[in-house]
C-alpha cells in the first residue's frame, strides 16, 4: 500500500468539473480499469458497483467488491481500489462537503450514528433483491438530478442522499459481515471535534480550548489532527471559515467586512489576507467573478 497517500480536495479531484463552494456534492459513473492508487480526501463518499470486481483498501483493511456492493467512506480515510476481473469496474460514485449534510437537516444529530459511532460497523454492504434495486434507483436519481436544473434541485438531492445513508446504516447493523478497519474507533473518535469545528467555526476557537474541552494536551490533539486531516488545526479551521465566506460572496448582498465577521475573523484584514492566500483572489475578486 502507498505510504504516503495523496491527500485531496473536492475540487482538485476533478479539475474538469465546476464544484461551486455553495454545493459542494458530486455524483457520476467512473470506469477504473486496473488500478486507482492510494488517496485520502476532505469529503464524505459512497459508491455502488455496477459493473466489474475487485477489493478495496480502506485503512489498511482489504473489502472486496463485486456488482451491487455499497461503501460508505469518511473523509481522511487512506483507500485505493484494485480491480481482478477483466471487465473494467463502473461504479456511481457521489462525493459530498461535510457541511452539505451537516448544514442540510434540522434534525442533524439523527446522523451521529452513522458519523461518530465507534462500534466499529462494517464500511460496506452487498444489498439484495428490491433493497439493491432501491439502491440502484437511488443512485441514478441523484444523477439525473445533479445533471439537470430543475427547481428544489439542492434539497431533492440532500433528501435522497439522506435516504441513502439510512438504508446503508440499517442494513450494516443487521449484518455486520464486515471487518473493521484497525484504530477505525480512534479514528472516528476526532470527527466529534471535526464537527464541533465546523459548527463552531465563528467563534474564537483555539486548539487549547479544545483541548481543555475534549480533555487532550493540545501537543496530542495537535499532533491526531494532522494526522487524521493531513493539515494543522489553524489551517483547517481557515479553510472551513473561508468556505462559508465563498457562499456569503456569492449567493447574498452583505459587505465583505460583514462577511469576515460573519465567518469567524476577527478583522477584515486577516480575512482578506488569508482569503488570497487560500483563493488565489481578493474576496472582492471572488465575488465578482461569481464562484
Amino acid at each position: 500500500m502507498t505510504l504516503y497517500p495523496e491527500t485531496r480536495s473536492l475540487t482538485l479531484s476533478h479539475p474538469d468539473v465546476p464544484i461551486p463552494e455553495r454545493f459542494p456534492f458530486r455524483i457520476g459513473i467512473p470506469r477504473i480499469r486496473t488500478h486507482f492508487p492510494a488517496h485520502r480526501h476532505e469529503y464524505l463518499e459512497i459508491s455502488f458497483v455496477i459493473e466489474g470486481e475487485g477489493y478495496q483498501i480502506i485503512n489498511g483493511i482489504r473489502h472486496p467488491l463485486q456488482p451491487g456492493t455499497f461503501f460508505f467512506l469518511l473523509p481522511y480515510q487512506v483507500h485505493e481500489i484494485f480491480i481482478t476481473s477483466e471487465q473494467q469496474m463502473r461504479l456511481y460514485n457521489c462525493m459530498f462537503d461535510m457541511n452539505f449534510l451537516f448544514l442540510s437537516f434540522p434534525f442533524e444529530s439523527g446522523l451521529d450514528p452513522l458519523l461518530y459511532d465507534e462500534s466499529e460497523l462494517p464500511p460496506s454492504v452487498v444489498p439484495q433483491g428490491t433493497e439493491s434495486d432501491a439502491f440502484q434507483t437511488l443512485f441514478a436519481d441523484m444523477l439525473a438530478e445533479y445533471e439537470g436544473n430543475r427547481p428544489w434541485r439542492t434539497q431533492y438531492i440532500q433528501l435522497k442522499l439522506l435516504e441513502v445513508l439510512i438504508r446503508f446504516d440499517r442494513l450494516r447493523r443487521a449484518t455486520g459481515t464486515s471487518a473493521p478497519a484497525p484504530g477505525s474507533a480512534r479514528t472516528r473518535s476526532i470527527w466529534h471535534i471535526v464537527r464541533d469545528v465546523h459548527s463552531r467555526y465563528q467563534e474564537p476557537l483555539s486548539l487549547s480550548g479544545l483541548a481543555v474541552q475534549y480533555g487532550m494536551s493540545p501537543s496530542h490533539l495537535s499532533e491526531r489532527f494532522k494526522l487524521y486531516t493531513g493539515v494543522n488545526f489553524v489551517h483547517f479551521l481557515q479553510d472551513v471559515r473561508i468556505r462559508h465566506a465563498c457562499g456569503l460572496l456569492v449567493s447574498s448582498e452583505m459587505s465583505e467586512v460583514e462577511i469576515a465577521a460573519e465567518a469567524g475573523f476577527g478583522s477584515f484584514r486577516t480575512f482578506s489576507r488569508i482569503f488570497r492566500e487560500l483563493r488565489g483572489m481578493t474576496p472582492g475578486e471572488y465575488r465578482r467573478s461569481g464562484g
